[in-house]
């Protein structure tokens, strides 16, 4: 048996692959075909994005005539906080990449704390608000959008694969009820 492209099939099954990995990624990209054709029987899909440089696994999307495999895994819903979190950085994202940016988009932990809270109502206990804040950025950085920078402490590099969670089109629509939300819950209040 050959293991041409074992590294590959490995390091999609832990999760992403990015291209700051270089032997994996040189090795994804030259077998690619062959990567994909060995997850199709198992209702895989490579999604491989060279120009943002990562690539991941995802469930197969069945037609209506076709019959479903099993899910490899079961689909998690994110909590209201850290989908605020991933929709506030996608915009970011978007802002930085429209104004010319440099291809690594950094923002700070203060940043991220002051665009959720725009979406948010106001709090009677706003160290309790940021905690939970704080927990749904380490949320988003145990999924794989965001990484903390180790010479700055409170700052963070948003990856480049949030883009392929997160739809550009429904943000501002979604941002637009956050906003509803919080101005409605400020009037109840």
């Amino acid at each position: 048996m050959e293991y041409r492209y074992s590294t590959s099939l490995i390091a999609l099954l832990k999760g992403i692959v990015y291209s700051h990995q270089k032997e994996t990624w040189e090795n994804l990209l030259q077998y690619e075909a062959d990567v994909k054709k060995y997850f199709i029987p198992i209702g895989l899909e490579l999604f491989l994005d060279k120009s943002e440089g990562y690539a991941f696994l995802r469930q197969k999307e069945w037609e209506d005539d076709e019959k479903p495999l099993p899910r490899m895994a079961d689909k998690r819903s994110l909590n209201f906080m850290t989908s605020l979190v991933c929709i506030v950085l996608r915009k970011f994202l978007l802002e930085h990449d429209a104004q010319g940016g440099s291809v690594r988009s950094i923002i700070s932990e203060q940043e991220i704390i002051n665009r959720v809270k725009v979406f948010l109502p106001n709090a009677n206990d706003e160290a309790k608000q940021q905690e939970k804040i704080n927990t749904a950025i380490n949320k988003v950085v145990d999924i794989g959008f965001l990484r903390k920078l180790e010479d700055q402490e409170k700052n963070y590099e948003i990856h480049r694969i949030i883009k392929g969670f997160v739809n550009a089109d429904v943000i501002d629509e979604t941002l637009q009820k956050f906003r509803n939300y919080a101005s409605e819950k400020n009037t109840n209040d």
